[in-house]
């Protein structure tokens, strides 16, 4: 834990309570030792000053500092990503005409509060979509489309309590990152010190603009006009990967630090890759199915990007160790020569297995 010096009555009381703990007189059958009760409370009190210096150590060095303590170090070179809340639009029923104001608060089944910053005015069609943000921060304030709210503020004229999500939902709220990932952009950071335009620099400054982003990358000559296209990702194989919504936000902090270039932001579409796989009788265990599960999951994490290509062997070569797993047969759509190709507007992942 942090080092935190305590006022020296604090010390005195504790090292008092620390002998007094040890050394028994009145006990019927005393085994107290003087120099062992020193020894030990002295021990006591050093182990703890030793651990202290031990923490202090390790946040000295950006490498192996911690916490606010990395933040510290790098923060006015690399800045922190914390977490964001999420907005979206949802729909409003209710009379015609009826007004809608600001400081509207919604709640979804989570338990997660919405609130309008607005106001608005329902049209003649009995409805209206207004623009809400989340009251926390982090990625479950996220709701897809088609969610219901409900108005659990005072419920003005006019106006109904039920309220659902609409178009793309409710998005953009991120968790802040984490120290590994904070690290890893301060790394990058000092690998590539000067950023200028050259290839990386966008799909960096991408990373940079929001902790919803966790990978991107760079296409040339997108479009009619030939901008340079950044797809942004979030989530990784493991734990889910989504589109990014906040792309106006990363777009915004693009051109604040870039050249002039023309350029767009994307989010891909998400394209699942579902393989049959079937493994030797005598090692179709499901302790293998997850191993075998988990190596795909890893092998698409290592080398999945926009615009690339799977055949049913490279998941199969994934797959096999030679010791665990030595062989496996593996079909894509239902065959073993089978392909899966997306474009640079699509992203692959590792969807639902089969079992055969």
């Amino acid at each position: 834990m942090p080092f935190k010096r305590d006022p020296l009555a604090a010390i005195l009381d504790r090292a008092y309570a620390n002998y007094t703990s040890l050394f028994k007189p009145l006990d019927k059958t005393p085994r107290h030792n003087l120099l062992r009760v020193f020894a030990s409370a002295d021990a006591g009190m050093y182990h703890q000053l030793l651990g202290d210096l031990d923490f202090l150590a390790d946040q000295i060095f950006p490498d192996t500092a911690t916490g606010e303590y990395l933040r510290q170090h790098w923060s006015d070179r690399v800045p922190p990503l914390y977490a964001t809340s999420a907005t979206g639009t949802i729909v409003i029923t209710g009379a015609p005409n009826a007004a809608v104001p600001a400081g509207l608060v919604f709640s979804s089944a989570a338990g997660q509060r919405y609130f309008t910053e607005s106001a608005y005015r329902i049209g003649a069609e009995g409805s209206v979509s207004v623009i809400v943000k989340a009251e926390a921060s982090g990625a479950e304030t996220n709701l897809g489309p088609d969610q219901p709210l409900t108005l659990i503020s005072s419920i003005p004229v006019g106006i109904d309590s039920a309220a659902s999500t609409s178009g793309g939902g409710i998005s953009g709220g991120a968790d802040g990152e984490t120290d590994e990932a904070y690290l890893a952009r301060v790394l990058q950071a000092l690998r590539n010190s000067t950023r200028y335009g050259k290839p990386g620099d966008f799909a960096a400054w991408a990373m940079d603009a929001s902790p919803e982003v966790s990978k991107a990358w760079e296409f040339k000559n997108f479009g009619v006009f030939g901008a340079l296209l950044i797809q942004c990702i979030h989530g990784n194989q493991f734990d889910g990967v989504a589109p990014v919504g906040s792309l106006s936000l990363v777009t915004n902090y693009i051109s604040a630090v870039a050249p002039p270039v023309l350029f767009t932001v994307r989010t891909p579409e998400i394209v699942s890759i579902d393989p049959e796989i079937a493994l030797l009788p005598g090692e179709d265990t499901l302790q293998n199915r997850d191993t075998a599960a988990a190596r795909l999951k890893t092998y698409l994490q290592a080398t999945a990007a926009p615009g690339g290509g799977y055949t049913a062997g490279n998941l199969r070569d994934a797959i096999i160790d030679g010791v665990t797993i030595t062989a496996a047969a593996v079909k894509i759509d239902g065959s073993a020569g089978g392909r899966v190709e997306t474009t640079i507007l699509q992203y692959p992942v590792v969807g639902d297995i089969t079992w055969e």
